[in-house]
Protein backbone atom coordinates (compact mmCIF):
# COMPACT_ATOMS: atom_id res chain seq x y z
CA UNK A 1 0.00 0.00 0.00
CA UNK A 2 0.69 3.36 -0.39
CA UNK A 3 0.52 4.50 2.77
CA UNK A 4 3.63 2.36 4.54
CA UNK A 5 5.31 3.36 1.72
CA UNK A 6 5.09 7.02 2.20
CA UNK A 7 8.07 9.09 3.84
CA UNK A 8 5.74 10.70 6.09
CA UNK A 9 4.61 6.68 7.48
CA UNK A 10 8.32 6.07 7.45
CA UNK A 11 9.98 8.69 9.76
CA UNK A 12 7.09 8.52 12.42
CA UNK A 13 7.89 4.65 12.51
CA UNK A 14 11.33 5.39 12.99
CA UNK A 15 10.83 7.96 15.76
CA UNK A 16 8.33 5.40 17.33
CA UNK A 17 10.91 2.98 17.40
CA UNK A 18 13.51 4.90 18.98
CA UNK A 19 11.54 6.78 21.36
CA UNK A 20 10.36 3.19 22.58
CA UNK A 21 14.02 1.64 22.29
CA UNK A 22 16.12 4.40 23.67
CA UNK A 23 14.64 4.47 27.37
CA UNK A 24 14.75 0.74 27.59
CA UNK A 25 18.04 0.31 26.43
CA UNK A 26 18.94 3.36 28.65
CA UNK A 27 17.30 1.94 31.83
CA UNK A 28 18.89 -1.97 30.81
CA UNK A 29 22.66 -0.38 30.91
CA UNK A 30 21.68 1.76 34.21
CA UNK A 31 21.05 5.21 32.68
CA UNK A 32 18.25 5.37 34.48
CA UNK A 33 19.51 8.64 36.68
CA UNK A 34 21.00 9.84 33.39
CA UNK A 35 17.63 9.86 31.50
CA UNK A 36 16.44 11.32 35.31
CA UNK A 37 19.20 14.18 35.08
CA UNK A 38 18.18 14.99 30.77
CA UNK A 39 14.15 15.35 32.15
CA UNK A 40 15.14 16.99 34.95
CA UNK A 41 17.74 19.33 32.53
CA UNK A 42 14.51 19.76 30.01
CA UNK A 43 12.32 20.86 32.84
CA UNK A 44 14.55 22.89 34.76
CA UNK A 45 13.43 26.12 32.73
CA UNK A 46 9.46 25.68 33.08
CA UNK A 47 10.11 25.00 37.31
CA UNK A 48 11.73 28.24 37.60
CA UNK A 49 9.54 30.10 35.71
CA UNK A 50 6.61 28.32 37.99
CA UNK A 51 8.68 29.18 40.93
CA UNK A 52 9.17 33.11 39.43
CA UNK A 53 5.33 33.16 38.78
CA UNK A 54 4.85 31.85 42.02
CA UNK A 55 6.97 34.29 44.07
CA UNK A 56 5.39 37.48 41.91
CA UNK A 57 2.17 36.48 43.34
CA UNK A 58 3.35 36.00 46.60
CA UNK A 59 4.75 39.48 46.58
CA UNK A 60 1.52 40.88 44.68
CA UNK A 61 -0.28 39.32 47.51
CA UNK A 62 1.88 40.76 49.71
CA UNK A 63 2.05 44.21 48.91
CA UNK A 64 -2.09 44.71 49.12
CA UNK A 65 -1.55 43.32 52.47
CA UNK A 66 1.25 45.51 53.94
CA UNK A 67 -0.50 48.16 51.73
CA UNK A 68 -3.84 47.85 54.10
CA UNK A 69 -1.65 47.35 57.41
CA UNK A 70 -0.36 50.52 55.94
CA UNK A 71 -3.36 52.27 55.51
CA UNK A 72 -4.85 51.26 58.59
CA UNK A 73 -1.94 52.37 61.00
CA UNK A 74 -2.33 55.84 58.68
CA UNK A 75 -5.73 56.43 59.52
CA UNK A 76 -5.17 55.29 63.27
CA UNK A 77 -2.37 58.32 63.57
CA UNK A 78 -4.59 60.83 61.57
CA UNK A 79 -7.03 60.06 64.11
CA UNK A 80 -4.49 60.32 66.72
CA UNK A 81 -2.83 64.01 65.72
CA UNK A 82 -6.42 65.18 65.45
CA UNK A 83 -6.94 64.64 68.80
CA UNK A 84 -3.72 66.43 69.62
CA UNK A 85 -4.65 68.91 67.65
CA UNK A 86 -7.81 69.54 69.04
CA UNK A 87 -6.54 69.44 72.58
CA UNK A 88 -4.00 72.17 71.64
CA UNK A 89 -6.42 74.33 69.96
CA UNK A 90 -8.65 73.72 72.97
CA UNK A 91 -6.19 74.09 75.57
CA UNK A 92 -5.19 77.39 73.41
CA UNK A 93 -8.28 79.12 73.44
CA UNK A 94 -8.87 78.46 76.96
CA UNK A 95 -5.78 79.98 78.08
CA UNK A 96 -6.91 82.75 75.77
CA UNK A 97 -10.09 83.51 77.21
CA UNK A 98 -8.21 83.11 80.85
CA UNK A 99 -5.94 85.88 79.97
CA UNK A 100 -9.11 87.63 78.26
CA UNK A 101 -11.12 87.42 81.70
CA UNK A 102 -7.73 88.73 83.60
CA UNK A 103 -7.04 91.64 81.08
CA UNK A 104 -10.98 92.79 81.68
CA UNK A 105 -10.82 92.11 85.36
CA UNK A 106 -7.82 94.13 85.58
CA UNK A 107 -8.99 97.12 82.95
CA UNK A 108 -12.42 97.48 84.77
CA UNK A 109 -10.56 97.51 88.89
CA UNK A 110 -8.24 100.62 86.90
CA UNK A 111 -11.81 102.27 85.78
CA UNK A 112 -14.09 101.02 87.95
CA UNK A 113 -16.90 103.16 87.07
CA UNK A 114 -16.47 101.87 83.36
CA UNK A 115 -19.42 99.99 81.77
CA UNK A 116 -17.51 97.58 79.55
CA UNK A 117 -18.76 95.20 76.77
CA UNK A 118 -16.35 92.71 75.01
CA UNK A 119 -16.09 92.36 71.64
CA UNK A 120 -14.36 90.32 68.89
CA UNK A 121 -12.03 91.68 66.15
CA UNK A 122 -13.62 89.89 63.12
CA UNK A 123 -11.91 91.91 60.30
CA UNK A 124 -8.58 94.03 60.23
CA UNK A 125 -8.78 96.90 56.74
CA UNK A 126 -5.24 98.21 56.67
CA UNK A 127 -5.60 101.08 53.60
CA UNK A 128 -3.03 103.93 52.45
CA UNK A 129 -5.02 106.52 54.16
CA UNK A 130 -7.04 104.35 57.01
CA UNK A 131 -6.72 101.57 59.20
CA UNK A 132 -9.99 100.78 60.35
CA UNK A 133 -10.94 97.56 62.63
CA UNK A 134 -14.63 95.72 62.42
CA UNK A 135 -15.85 94.15 65.87
CA UNK A 136 -19.02 91.38 66.17
CA UNK A 137 -21.18 93.79 68.79
CA UNK A 138 -23.40 96.71 67.37
CA UNK A 139 -26.90 98.50 68.34
CA UNK A 140 -28.08 95.03 68.99
CA UNK A 141 -25.66 94.76 72.12
CA UNK A 142 -26.16 98.81 73.18
CA UNK A 143 -23.41 100.25 70.90
CA UNK A 144 -23.44 103.75 69.74
CA UNK A 145 -21.34 105.84 67.30
CA UNK A 146 -18.51 107.53 69.15
CA UNK A 147 -18.05 105.09 72.35
CA UNK A 148 -14.35 104.63 73.11
CA UNK A 149 -12.61 101.09 72.52
CA UNK A 150 -10.16 100.00 74.87
CA UNK A 151 -8.09 97.12 74.85
CA UNK A 152 -6.15 95.68 78.77
CA UNK A 153 -2.91 98.39 77.32
CA UNK A 154 -5.07 101.56 76.65
CA UNK A 155 -6.44 103.26 74.32
CA UNK A 156 -7.81 101.74 70.57
CA UNK A 157 -10.12 104.43 69.04
CA UNK A 158 -13.72 104.41 69.07
CA UNK A 159 -16.76 103.49 66.91
CA UNK A 160 -17.21 105.25 63.76
CA UNK A 161 -20.13 103.50 62.15
CA UNK A 162 -22.80 101.02 63.52
CA UNK A 163 -25.18 98.20 62.32
CA UNK A 164 -27.29 96.44 63.86
CA UNK A 165 -24.64 93.12 64.81
CA UNK A 166 -21.00 94.87 63.96
CA UNK A 167 -19.04 98.19 63.85
CA UNK A 168 -16.21 100.33 62.95
CA UNK A 169 -13.28 101.47 64.58
CA UNK A 170 -11.26 104.22 63.72
CA UNK A 171 -7.43 103.88 65.57
CA UNK A 172 -6.36 107.15 67.18
CA UNK A 173 -3.21 106.76 64.84
CA UNK A 174 -6.04 108.49 61.97
CA UNK A 175 -4.79 111.42 61.06
CA UNK A 176 -8.66 112.54 61.44
CA UNK A 177 -8.57 111.63 65.25
CA UNK A 178 -8.34 114.99 67.45
CA UNK A 179 -8.16 113.69 71.46
CA UNK A 180 -7.62 116.03 74.14
CA UNK A 181 -5.03 114.95 77.01
CA UNK A 182 -3.15 115.33 79.98
CA UNK A 183 0.66 113.81 81.08
CA UNK A 184 -0.03 112.36 84.39
CA UNK A 185 4.28 113.53 85.77
CA UNK A 186 3.17 117.24 85.58
CA UNK A 187 -0.36 117.85 84.08
CA UNK A 188 0.83 119.23 80.57
CA UNK A 189 -2.72 119.93 78.36
CA UNK A 190 -2.50 118.91 75.01
CA UNK A 191 -3.62 117.49 71.56
CA UNK A 192 -3.23 114.13 70.52
CA UNK A 193 -3.15 113.49 66.92
CA UNK A 194 -3.12 111.29 63.97
CA UNK A 195 -0.46 111.44 61.55
CA UNK A 196 0.02 110.28 58.30
CA UNK A 197 3.97 110.00 58.51
CA UNK A 198 3.52 108.03 61.32
CA UNK A 199 0.43 105.93 60.96
CA UNK A 200 2.49 103.46 59.39
CA UNK A 201 4.84 103.12 62.74
CA UNK A 202 1.57 103.24 65.00
CA UNK A 203 2.85 106.32 66.63
CA UNK A 204 0.76 109.67 67.44
CA UNK A 205 1.97 113.34 67.85
CA UNK A 206 1.31 115.84 70.91
CA UNK A 207 1.16 119.43 70.49
CA UNK A 208 0.96 121.57 73.72
CA UNK A 209 -1.87 124.22 75.04
CA UNK A 210 0.27 125.78 77.25
CA UNK A 211 4.09 125.84 78.72
CA UNK A 212 5.26 122.30 77.84
CA UNK A 213 8.32 123.07 80.24
CA UNK A 214 9.25 119.99 82.30
CA UNK A 215 8.12 117.66 79.79
CA UNK A 216 10.01 114.34 79.63
CA UNK A 217 10.74 111.50 78.10
CA UNK A 218 8.76 108.52 79.19
CA UNK A 219 6.06 110.47 80.54
CA UNK A 220 2.61 108.62 79.94
CA UNK A 221 -0.44 110.58 78.71
CA UNK A 222 -4.00 109.98 79.18
CA UNK A 223 -7.23 111.21 77.77
CA UNK A 224 -8.72 114.49 79.22
CA UNK A 225 -12.20 115.58 79.81
CA UNK A 226 -11.97 118.40 76.66
CA UNK A 227 -15.48 120.22 76.05
CA UNK A 228 -15.83 118.18 72.78
CA UNK A 229 -13.76 115.13 73.30
CA UNK A 230 -15.58 111.94 72.39
CA UNK A 231 -13.41 109.87 74.66
CA UNK A 232 -14.02 109.23 78.29
CA UNK A 233 -11.06 110.90 80.46
CA UNK A 234 -8.21 109.32 82.47
CA UNK A 235 -8.14 106.74 79.80
CA UNK A 236 -4.20 105.41 79.54
CA UNK A 237 -2.86 106.22 75.77
CA UNK A 238 0.50 105.69 75.61
CA UNK A 239 4.42 107.17 76.65
CA UNK A 240 6.52 110.12 75.38
CA UNK A 241 9.35 108.82 73.06
CA UNK A 242 10.53 111.67 71.13
CA UNK A 243 10.09 115.46 72.03
CA UNK A 244 11.35 118.56 69.19
CA UNK A 245 10.93 121.99 68.40
CA UNK A 246 8.77 122.61 64.92
CA UNK A 247 10.65 124.85 62.86
CA UNK A 248 7.82 127.03 61.42
CA UNK A 249 6.06 127.31 64.09
CA UNK A 250 8.09 127.28 67.35
CA UNK A 251 5.99 124.52 68.69
CA UNK A 252 7.27 121.97 70.92
CA UNK A 253 5.52 118.44 69.41
CA UNK A 254 5.66 115.31 71.32
CA UNK A 255 5.94 111.64 69.42
CA UNK A 256 4.00 109.44 71.62
CA UNK A 257 4.20 105.68 71.50
CA UNK A 258 0.45 104.14 72.26
CA UNK A 259 0.52 101.27 74.42
CA UNK A 260 -1.78 98.96 72.43
CA UNK A 261 -0.04 98.13 69.22
CA UNK A 262 -1.04 100.21 66.21
CA UNK A 263 1.07 99.08 63.57
CA UNK A 264 0.06 97.68 60.48
CA UNK A 265 -1.09 93.70 60.29
CA UNK A 266 -1.19 94.01 64.77
CA UNK A 267 -2.27 90.94 66.30
CA UNK A 268 -5.46 92.60 67.91
CA UNK A 269 -7.81 90.23 68.83
CA UNK A 270 -10.23 91.24 71.69
CA UNK A 271 -11.50 94.84 73.04
CA UNK A 272 -13.81 96.53 75.19
CA UNK A 273 -16.24 99.42 74.13
CA UNK A 274 -17.03 101.73 76.88
CA UNK A 275 -20.92 102.00 76.92
CA UNK A 276 -21.01 104.89 79.66
CA UNK A 277 -20.50 105.02 83.30
CA UNK A 278 -21.53 103.01 86.41
CA UNK A 279 -24.01 105.09 88.63
CA UNK A 280 -22.83 102.75 91.60
CA UNK A 281 -19.39 104.27 91.63
CA UNK A 282 -18.91 107.57 92.49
Amino acid sequence: MKLFKSKAFIICLAAAIILTLVPTLVAAFGGVDLLRSFAGTLAKPFSMAGAKIAEAVNGFTAVFSDYDELKEENEALKEELEYYKDKEYNEQLLKDQNNWLKDYINFHSSNPSFKLTDARVISHEAGNYSEVLTLNKGTAHGIKPKMSVVTADGLLGYVSEVAIDWCKVTTITEAKNSIAVYTERQGAQGILTGDVALREQGLCKMTFLEDSEGVQLGDRVYTSSGEKSIYHPDIYIGEITEIKIDETTGEVIATVTPSVDLKENSDISSVMIVCGYSSEVK
